[in-house]
């Protein structure tokens, strides 16, 4: 792509989020360019700090005014106070500590204190990058391979928390003298500049506060932290609290203006002291509350269709509820509706092994993400339902929750059971779920928009795609975020595009135009045809309109059947015109010893004592098949689950180059360690009454050693009468299950239609009421 079409396609997506994006990018330009020329004071002096607190909050009843004027004895006075004030209520207090150290394992104590030990060597590791030398000294503008993803890790001080931790765990002052120099450095290296790559990004500065706030907490009563730096930690919160207020992305209505009011509300909340912070609680909760409601669907999915930034707003949502709710504050009951929906939504869509699938930019480690807020269930009597498929709190759900964590540890629930399968239909997600907990069989599809109409920053050309896991294993993956840097732009196309994810790609393009970094054009829309979930079945049929812009356009449509908890049959329909290239993508997850029998193009794979799969195509057409690990030209061949580190996973290609319509069926068989070949399918043979096209039915064999299933999909008129064997039925959608040795059969499922014979004889009357007649 040229940069003029690059340029012109970003004028354009800027002019089509209307006037009232234009007129807060303006005003955000315009301030941005005044701070620069101007540098309105953000930081003061000494003197002037002092007169930023309430001194009536602080000491009501100085009975000698005088006192006010001496800055020595009032900066005493403050320090003294902010070391042993109890109101606000943060989330522990000094008789919380014991008993929340005493809650944590071992193991999670033990991590904590080599990562807090690195802290004090000064060696970060962040995005797999090799941690630089700072044995002179830190250099907080650092940017080890043109990584300013890296430097922000640096600078949001997310490892202050982990010293705080330390210090607790072991009680040495060492990581408290380790906070104090790593903040006073960082004070003295960092004056307030908007042009400076510390102060340049909002979001990090939001970030920031947050750390600090925890901060401040886990060491203000140490004897380590002393009025001198009290005071620098209060000064520099002052700083970051108006640079914060004054800088707001409101032309960002996304995850950073959310979680930037949110930082702010939080700042005015925790210390009210300052004489600014209940105009930045007050305009900070009316920002939060205006965005939770724009950006979180009414199924709980967040907007931006990205299962991380989901985690991140739904963490932070978390603690800023918990805060509201240690200061008897009220929030209102749409807002906490809204992350308790949420909450499902992640509790869902976390896989049986405790992961989340990586839809979207996504990655499972981010120095932003603090908490999960699916470990703290226990603390909202709203979701006490929800507590028996939700994870114990971890060690930092335990910080969090203060006293709370003490009964939520010592009341677990009665048994651990499984999440059932569950549709989210405004976010565009449908699990289907079932088995035991840790073994359970899960998949996750995407039949959703892009991403957040507004600003579709985060999202993929990823429609009708999937994640698959079953047997304690994730077979196929979704590929992860890897990296939106500009210097590898070439990695960033792939990993957005549609050929990285489990779908089909037609005529090697994506389903959505993708430009620059995060840009896109004509984004493809999926519409749901159908979501039907029993205690045995589900179905879920979906379609996208991508490939629509094609001189020849082409409709995807994806069925897939889940025959609980054994299998999946995907179905793939290319409705349309034309002779096209057809690849449908499967992505392996990394580590699987994988094989490709060249007759029926089925892929085995197997890892070690560990359960494989089989993917098995129904041979039809001039089928082609390919594996691809690790391959450079084009990409292909690999997945991301930690930002800026990627690794080679086998990927199978299935493609035909043939005119449309046809249709691909593929069989998705897990299977227990030390297997053979579990499953094949095969074409089903039927008689069908009148003329029908290449899209109207599908109909397949899947046998195994112990049964044969028949599955039957009509998206042809009403009625039409099929026959098969010794069977035959008017349904629309028919699951049959066979044993080996015996004829009749042992399952049936139907839908739509009216009966099922066999030989002749009625053997099923389909209620038209229910989603699927069970026999």
């Amino acid at each position: 792509m040229t940069p003029l079409i690059e340029s012109f396609l970003r004028m354009k997506s800027f002019g089509a989020r209307g006037p009232r994006h234009w007129l807060s990018y303006s005003r955000w330009r315009s301030r941005g360019l005044w701070n620069r020329v101007f540098r309105p004071p953000m930081e003061c002096d000494d003197g002037e700090f002092l007169g930023s607190f309430n001194l009536d909050r602080i000491a009501p009843s100085r009975p000698d005014p005088g006192v006010l004027l001496d800055e020595s004895r009032l900066s005493r006075d403050l320090a003294s106070y902010f070391s042993n004030r109890t109101t606000p209520r943060f989330f522990f207090s000094k008789s919380d500590v014991a008993p929340i150290v005493a809650l944590i394992s071992t193991q999670e104590k033990d991590l904590c204190i080599r990562a807090a030990e690195r802290v004090n060597r000064h060696v970060f590791h962040f995005r797999s990058v090799e941690p630089p030398n700072f044995d002179g000294g830190i250099d907080w503008t650092c940017c080890p391979q043109g990584n300013i993803e890296w430097t922000w890790d640096l600078n949001r001080h997310g490892y202050f928390e982990t010293l705080g931790r330390a210090y607790h765990y072991t009680g040495d002052g060492k990581y408290a003298l380790a906070c104090r120099s790593l903040l006073l450095d960082w004070l003295a290296a960092n004056p307030v500049s908007p042009g400076y790559v510390n102060w340049c990004s909002i979001l990090e500065v939001a970030f920031r506060i947050n750390s600090w706030i925890w901060a401040f907490h886990y060491f203000h009563s140490s004897s380590v932290f002393d009025d001198r730096t009290i005071l620098a930690f209060l000064k520099g919160l002052l700083t970051h609290g108006r640079y914060l207020r004054a800088n707001l992305e409101f032309h960002v209505p996304n995850n950073h203006l959310l979680l930037e009011a949110k930082s702010l509300a939080m700042l005015g909340t925790l210390f009210p002291e300052f004489r600014e912070a209940a105009e930045w609680r007050k305009l900070g909760l009316k920002i939060l509350y205006r965005q939770v409601r724009g950006q979180v669907c009414s199924d709980g999915v967040h907007a931006e269709r990205s299962t991380h930034y989901h985690r991140l707003v739904a963490a932070e949502l978390l603690e800023f509820l918990v805060l509201m709710q240690n200061n008897e504050i009220p929030v209102p009951a749409d807002i906490r509706e809204r992350f308790h929906r949420m909450v499902e939504f992640e509790l869902w869509f976390t896989k049986p092994d405790g992961l989340i699938s990586l839809f979207g930019d996504s990655a499972w480690q981010d120095t932003a993400l603090r908490f999960s807020a699916i470990h703290a269930v226990a603390l909202f009597p709203e979701l006490a339902d929800l507590r028996p498929i939700a994870p114990p709190p971890d060690e930092a759900a335990l910080w969090l929750l203060g006293s709370a964590a003490i009964g939520s540890k010592e009341n677990p629930p009665d048994q651990k059971v499984s999440a059932g399968s569950r549709a989210f239909p405004e976010g565009g997600y449908f699990i289907m779920r079932a088995g035991e907990a840790e073994r359970a069989a899960y998949l996750a599809f995407d039949c959703g928009p892009f991403g957040f109409g507004p600003l579709p920053s985060h999202g993929h050309a990823d429609a009708l795609s999937f994640e698959l896991h079953s047997l304690g294993r994730t077979f196929l993956v979704d590929p992860g975020g890897y990296s939106s840097r500009k210097q590898e732009k070439e990695w960033r196309d792939f990993f957005r595009g549609s050929s990285a994810h489990n779908t089909i790609v037609v005529d090697q393009q994506d389903q959505s135009f993708l430009f620059g970094i995060r840009g896109v054009d004509r984004p493809a829309e999926a519409i749901l045809h159908d979501w039907v979930t029993t205690e045995h079945c589900d179905f879920v049929d979906g379609a996208h309109s991508g490939y629509e812009r094609l001189a020849e356009p082409i409709n995807h449509r994806r069925q897939i059947f889940f025959v609980k908890p054994d299998y999946w049959i995907v179905i793939d329909l290319l409705a349309g015109r034309g002779r096209h290239c057809f690849d449908l993508f499967f992505h392996l997850a990394p580590g699987f010893e994988v094989g490709l029998e060249t007759e029926s193009k089925t892929l085995y794979s197997k890892n070690g004592d560990e359960p494989g799969i089989t993917i098995a195509p129904l041979l039809t057409g001039d089928l082609e098949a390919e594996l691809i690990t690790g391959a450079r030209n084009p990409f292909q061949g690999w997945i991301s689950f930690i930002w800026c580190d990627k690794k080679t996973a086998p990927a199978l290609r299935l493609r035909r180059q043939e005119t449309a319509p046809l249709q691909f069926c593929t069989l998705l068989y897990p299977h227990p360690a030390g297997g053979d070949v579990p499953a094949r399918v095969s074409p089903l043979q039927l008689e069908v009454e009148g003329r029908q096209d290449d899209l109207t039915f599908t109909a397949v064999r899947i046998q195994t050693d112990t049964f044969v299933d028949h599955l039957i999909v009509d998206r042809g008129p009403a009625g039409t009468r099929k026959r098969f064997g010794a069977y035959e039925t008017d349904a629309q959608v028919l699951y049959l299950r066979q044993d080996r040795d015996r004829e009749n059969p042992t399952r049936v499922m139907a839908r739509g239609g009216t009966e099922l014979l066999f030989r002749g004889r009625p053997l099923l009357e389909i209620q038209s009421c229910e989603p699927f007649t069970v026999m």
